[in-house]
Parts: C-alpha cells; structure tokens; sequence
C-alpha cells in the first residue's frame, strides 16, 4: 500500500487535485488515483457514520483504508471505558470494514507505560483486524511493551527518516514518511516488501502536506517499476 495521511491536505500547492474540483469530490478523485489511505487521528471527532458510508461509496472493493485510532483509545483507560469507545469506534467504520487493511494505535510521548492495559488493548484490536503501534522513543520501545506486540502479532511502527529498518514481527507494518528522494523511496519500498514475505501487510504513507500526494504517486511508480 502507497498513499498519504488524510486527503485533505493534499489540496497543498503542489497541484494533486483539479483547481476547479469541487471539495466533497475530493476523497473520490484521490481513491482513483492513490490506492490506500491512512485515515488520522484527527478525523474522528464529531465524524458522522454517514460520512463513513460517503467514502465506501466513493471509492472501489480494491481500496484500502488504514486506520488510526481516536485519541480516546490511546491513553489507558478502565475495560469498561475502553469498551464502550470500541464499540463507538468499530459501529461507525463498520461500512468500511471489509476495506480496512489494518489499524493504527498511536501512544503520545507522555503516556506512562501501563503494560496490563497495553496488551488487553491490543488483544481486542486484533479481533478485528491487524494493528500496529507507533511507540514513543523512550521506555515504551523496551522489554514488556516490545514483548507484549510479539505475542499479539503486532507491527511497530516505521519512521523511515528515523530507522534504518522495519522492526521484525507482526502482521501490519505501517511505515511514515516525509518526501524523499527516489533513492530513499526504493530503500523503503524494498525494506517493505522483505518485511511484508508471503503474509504480512505493508503499507508506506506520506505525511500529509504539500507534495505528499505527489511523492505517494512517485511511489508507486516506483515500486511498480520494481514489480513490488
């Protein structure tokens, strides 16, 4: 998977979208055009299940949609809480569930490190589809939270400009960007595939802002010229 954070960013200068391109066309134009997404944090609130059954319609069977989860479910939280904001969360995607590749949970730097709820966490994530997690850079990336993703068949997240390489193990390895030179890209792509093997599901994603779509479309020309 290639595609960008969010869509709506995309109408930066940098010329992606048509200039006479009506806004609420937009989700459509880009699904024809970049195969995946990897829908934000930043999307959630106040987002209508209408909305959600908007962009099934607008795009095809083959597109991809990851997921990051709302903010409400990256922090700890009781069983019962974290219960109820699942069920908020998993009702209103449920149109798109069948295109969903996977899920991003995304710890914020100042979360302290709870490793009971961590792994029930994930433990019901992956119920419902892959996950992986973007993890601060601190004691979170060490010994039971590590652990705790190997034994739910979780991805961590890669921040390509940061790491060399993808963190072995899991099931969805979600890999972020700024743009890049084409070198760089192929690295990513090919460090990509040789995680992703046979079963595992990968997707590159540019942060959002100008040119990322037109880095994501750079790409996957690339990674098409590599047979990727």
């Amino acid at each position: 998977m290639i595609g960008t954070c969010g869509w709506g960013d995309a109408a930066c200068p940098g010329g992606f979208y048509p200039p006479e391109l009506p806004e609420e066309w937009r989700f459509c134009f880009y699904s024809n055009n970049l195969r995946s997404v990897l829908v934000p944090q930043s999307v959630w609130p106040g987002l209508k299940r209408a909305e959600v059954v908007q962009w099934a319609e607008d795009s095809d069977p083959a597109f991809r949609f990851v997921l990051e989860l709302p903010a409400a479910l990256s922090v700890p939280l009781t069983h019962a809480t974290r219960d109820r904001e699942l069920e908020l969360f998993f009702e209103t995607i449920e149109p798109i569930a069948a295109r969903t590749a996977g899920l991003l949970l995304r710890i914020a730097e100042d979360t302290p490190v709870f490793p009971d709820w961590f792994e029930h966490l994930l433990n019901r994530l992956a119920d419902h589809a892959p996950v992986c997690v973007d993890l601060p850079y601190d004691a979170w990336r060490a010994g039971s939270s590590i652990e705790a993703l190997a034994r739910q068949g979780a991805g961590l997240c890669w921040h390509c400009a940061r790491d060399r390489a993808p963190h072995p193990g899991g099931r969805l390895m979600v890999a972020a960007s700024l743009p890049a030179g084409a070198r760089e890209v192929r690295h990513y792509i090919e460090q990509l595939a040789q995680w992703q093997g046979e079963e595992g599901v990968a997707g590159l994603f540019f942060e959002a802002g100008e040119g990322a779509a037109r880095a994501a479309q750079e790409a996957r020309l690339i990674a098409e010229l590599m047979g990727v």
